[in-house]
């Protein structure tokens, strides 16, 4: 079960690899010619993991020039009036409190009273292509369809370019959700 449970991450990871250039309705392709060294490809995955630390600085992890392909971070920044560096502050300004997951960005806490899920949300894969870097997370949501307190397992990613040390554009899975009733 095992072999094939790590199978199954691996092949959610070449999917995402391959799929990720089609995030958020773009083509993303390394930059032409690219010729990273492996340090400097391991540099980029630093910097992206950084961005899940606890307490991490993410508004000095990303460049002025930075580009949000996140639909949910787009629309907010466009009916703030926000660039998506603006908007990436006013979302992201402080450190991130108690490590992956949670935070500023990520939606409101569950409720104290529900069942919480098992720990998650570790950086399971970290890829690296040129200026491109994949980050799967692992983490455990609600099953809609059983009693509270039944998880399953899901895999979310964030995909960022990084250059000359930050993160100038990011992709993920994002939806637009419905509002609250």
């Amino acid at each position: 079960m095992r072999a094939f449970k790590m199978a199954a991450i691996v092949a959610a990871g070449v999917v995402l690899s391959a799929g990720y250039a089609f995030a958020q309705g773009q083509v993303v392709a390394p930059q032409a010619g690219c010729s990273a060294t492996p340090a400097q490809l391991e540099a980029n995955k630093k910097v992206a993991m950084q961005f899940f630390a606890p307490n991490a600085d993410r508004v000095a992890l990303a460049d002025s020039s930075y580009n949000q392909h996140n639909p949910a971070f787009v629309k907010g920044g466009n009916e703030a009036g926000l660039s998506d560096f603006e908007y990436f502050k006013s979302r992201f300004g402080g450190p991130r409190e108690g490590g992956p997951g949670g935070g500023a960005g990520r939606g409101p806490a569950p409720a104290a009273a529900a069942p919480q899920p098992p720990p998650g949300n570790p950086l399971e894969i970290v890829m690296a292509e040129c200026d491109l870097v994949t980050v799967i997370h692992r983490n455990n949501r609600q099953d809609p369809t059983a009693a509270p307190g039944a998880f399953y397992e899901v895999f979310t990613f964030d995909t960022f370019r990084v250059r000359n040390g930050k993160l100038v554009e990011h992709w993920d899975g994002a939806v637009i959700n419905p509002p609250a009733q």
